[in-house]
């Protein structure tokens, strides 16, 4: 999708582009696929993302990925239209990057919670460890998420990489596809990592 409407052009940045084919070369060598260097697209202001999104988006919203590139607030008003300091910009860009990785992989945003895990964990979004209660209800951010996501996310992507390795992980992933339910992914992953991901099962994972 692009956003004629709004007069959004790709961008022609060398930096952009430099900083992209660094990550290409990183993420190519842990998906195990190449996929293209999108198109990138400046957005110049929150007034803009709320009509593209036809509601008042959160501060800390900035960027997004689909089929067409990668949309994200322009680097001068990056820090003054979000929450994020200016720096932040590229750590975001590399992430939304991962986001189209991971769709090419999977043909779903699913789980949500591991597509935004993955993508903070690899962009090196480091996250503090959020509330217990959030930790235990892993299973809601299945298809749905909000702010708290990406702590979650990068919580329990961060222990699945570090305790058991990036081959697991990628077994799981290439056991999802658009057709996968929550129930179709909760067996396979626990058949992969031989622990569910119900409340009382992660419990014992955050007491160890």
């Amino acid at each position: 999708m692009q956003y004629k409407y709004f007069n959004i052009s790709p961008v022609r940045s060398r930096k952009i582009n430099s900083t992209l084919r660094a990550a290409q070369l990183g993420l190519g060598i842990f998906f195990g696929v190449d996929i293209d260097l999108p198109p990138v697209f400046f957005v110049q202001s929150r007034k803009d993302i709320d009509k593209i999104w036809r509601r008042k988006t959160e501060d800390w919203f900035c960027a997004w990925a689909n089929t067409g590139g990668i949309y994200i607030l322009h680097p001068k008003v990056f820090a003054k239209e979000s929450d994020h300091k200016a720096a932040y910009f590229w750590k975001v860009l590399k992430h939304e990057y991962v986001h189209l990785y991971y769709r090419r992989m999977v043909g779903t945003g699913n789980p949500r919670w591991l597509n935004e895990g993955l993508a903070c964990y690899l962009a090196k979004q480091e996250k503090s460890v959020p509330d217990k209660k959030l930790l235990l209800g892993l299973n809601k951010f299945f298809d749905r998420g909000d702010k708290d996501i990406y702590g979650v996310g990068y919580f329990w992507t961060k222990y699945l990489i570090e305790k058991y390795g990036k081959a697991k992980l990628l077994k799981l992933i290439k056991t999802i596809s658009s057709e996968t339910t929550k129930n179709k992914f909760n067996t396979s992953f626990k058949k992969i990592y031989g622990f569910g991901l119900t409340r009382e099962e992660l419990s014992k994972i955050i007491k160890k």
